[in-house]
């Protein structure tokens, strides 16, 4: 998998190794990303994105201008938009775009599905896994496909007792030489759903420099999308959970005292995401313990469903999200 994790810092180190030009109407894709690169934020440079990429006049530019729209609204944490983005670059028959990495429709489809599973849209997951790509000659793709579908059998858990089956499957997959490019992958998630140390001790001893490794160190931090928290987990591997106890309507609104000054619009680091509330209102009482004043949004998306959202508001300076971290929490910047 990734659930690989995103800098905004790499997206501006990237683009600066290209000399600045002017855009023109044949806008190439080796000069969009100048051009993206040249706003002060990556919110802004999104803006900029959305709307010149729809009107690069090349396919080929327009394919790759979508790609990379991609890869900036994954990085914000922008699933949902990213995966609309990398699927429309794989609609686009068109080759690849001259002084840029290459990427292939197949690859782009299971950016895709990377996407749709960190939001929990596992019904998208499941159209583009059973597209072309399950018939992929590559067998780079064809690991990504097989691990993904797993990945979004766990979506669809409700219990521990329904991991059962992608439990012995991912376990199978570890004996697959085939797999071999999504075995850190592997390893971290029978390692988030079990709590076995068996798995993290591998992960560390045999791929000691992957993003997964450091995730298990806690030299990475493992970004808070609804996919890691919809998995049900063993009872050792949800330890760290807080008791489920009464939570008054205090703790469960969070502290009323504001982080940034009145009248002022406050950014907010999101904690968590969860199907039930009690377990939203635990994650509230245990960051009020810690000194923070956790609150709740509920959400209802399109399906009916509710879903609880954690968050605590920036302060002025906007360290709240170092200050949360350093107290053991992962956290990323809530898109408004």
């Amino acid at each position: 998998m990734r659930k690989n994790k995103f800098f905004a810092a790499l997206f501006f180190a990237f683009c600066a190794m290209f000399a600045v030009q002017a855009a023109s109407v044949d806008l190439s894709a080796k000069n969009l990303m100048v051009e993206a690169s040249q706003y002060r934020t990556l919110d802004e440079s999104l803006e900029y994105l959305r709307k010149t990429v729809p009107n690069m006049k090349s396919s080929a530019e327009r394919r790759y201008g979508y790609a990379f729209m991609g890869s900036v609204q994954e990085q914000l944490g922008q699933y949902a938009d990213a995966q609309k983005s990398y699927a429309a670059a794989a609609s686009i028959d068109a080759g690849n775009a001259v002084g840029v990495p290459k990427k292939t429709s197949e690859q782009l489809v299971v950016d895709s599905v990377r996407c749709a599973l960190s939001v929990g849209d596992y019904a998208s997951a499941d159209k583009y896994l059973d597209s072309a790509v399950k018939n992929s000659k590559d067998e780079k793709i064809l690991a990504y496909v097989k691990l993904y579908t797993q990945w979004s059998a766990l979506c669809k858990a409700e219990t521990f007792s329904d991991t059962k089956q992608t439990v012995s499957a991912l376990k199978s997959y570890l004996s697959q030489k085939s797999m071999k490019v999504v075995y850190p992958q592997i390893l971290l998630t029978l390692y988030h759903i079990t709590g076995d140390s068996e798995y993290s001790k591998k992960l560390r001893s045999d791929f000691p420099g992957s993003m997964e490794a450091g995730i298990i160190s806690g030299g990475v931090g493992l970004l808070p999308t609804p996919f890691w928290y919809f998995v049900p987990r063993s009872e050792t591997a949800a330890a760290d959970v807080v008791p489920s106890d009464s939570v008054s309507a205090e703790e469960k609104s969070g502290p009323v005292e504001k982080n940034c000054a009145p009248g002022k619009k406050c950014p907010k680091q999101q904690i968590g995401y969860f199907r039930d509330e009690d377990n939203a209102m635990q994650l509230v009482k245990k960051l009020k313990k810690a000194g923070f004043a956790g609150k709740i949004l509920k959400e209802t998306k399109p399906s009916g469903n509710q879903y609880f959202l954690v968050y605590v508001e920036d302060d002025e300076n906007g360290t709240m999200a170092s200050r949360l971290k350093k107290a053991g929490f992962d956290c990323y910047l809530l898109a408004e």
